[in-house]
């Protein structure tokens, strides 16, 4: 008991006390240098929602509408997969001049209608998907700048004479993660995007070959082959 009440009476002493009151704030101040997150602000490199910005259009809800990743400078959009690619309009003729030297030579639109519109289809999104790749390169080397900045202003943490907490390196981080996560699920939608205008193109395929089964009125067991393109019925009879 006696030497009880002697540990308590040491520990309750001046010395003592302040001796704890020196550890306890030395101890907050290592959980603050540890914990306090502090908001990165005025920074171009943390938004989200202009080069990392991905939105599907209204048409989303019934399963269609075409996806925007980027903003400004960086934006590329992307076609939905039902689009009616043989009446679209976002090709220029610079586009197909760029990308296809060839005038488009899909057969008579009047004679053979689902062929030429299979046709004209098949060969738009084919310059589409050229087109769109050729944006998505700006998208991805302005993400890639939007990285390098912050990993880049993360290093100079508590450089030339500035205070360091732990708590701002936890916050780049983080921040770093979420763009790597946005990222991949980015790519995830690529992936099916691009998987779908494949199956887009096996589809304009079928439509083209079921088109000609359907002009095609030489007796079985011909000799003759006929190419892409349907001839008209007369010069059919003459050849067969």
């Amino acid at each position: 008991m006696r030497l009880l009440f002697m540990i308590l009476a040491v520990l309750s002493s001046p010395v003592a006390t302040a001796q704890w009151a020196v550890y306890d704030k030395k101890v907050h101040e290592q959980l603050t240098f540890i914990n306090h997150i502090l908001e990165i602000k005025g920074s171009e490199f943390t938004k989200l929602d202009r080069h990392f910005k991905n939105q599907l259009g209204a048409a989303a809800a019934n399963g269609g509408g075409d996806l925007t990743l980027g903003d400004g400078d960086s934006k590329a959009v992307l076609k939905a997969l039902d689009t009616k690619f043989d009446e679209l309009t976002e090709l220029s003729d610079e586009d197909k001049k760029k990308y296809l030297g060839t005038v488009q030579d899909c057969g008579d639109d009047k004679l053979n209608p689902a062929h030429f519109q299979a046709c004209a289809g098949l060969r738009n999104l084919r310059l589409q998907t050229l087109k769109q790749s050729q944006s998505l390169l700006k998208t991805l080397d302005a993400r890639r700048k939007q990285i390098v900045q912050l990993v880049e202003k993360s290093r100079s943490l508590g450089a030339n004479g500035q205070p360091s907490r732990a708590g701002e390196l936890q916050r780049y981080q983080f921040e770093l993660q979420a763009q790597q996560a946005l990222l991949q699920t980015d790519a995830m939608q690529l992936q099916i995007l691009m998987n779908g205008y494949r199956q887009r193109e096996n589809v304009y395929e079928m439509q083209m070959a079921e088109a000609r089964r359907a002009t095609d009125t030489r007796p079985p067991g011909s000799l003759v082959k006929l190419g892409a393109v349907p001839f008209s019925k007369d010069l059919m009879k003459k050849l067969d």
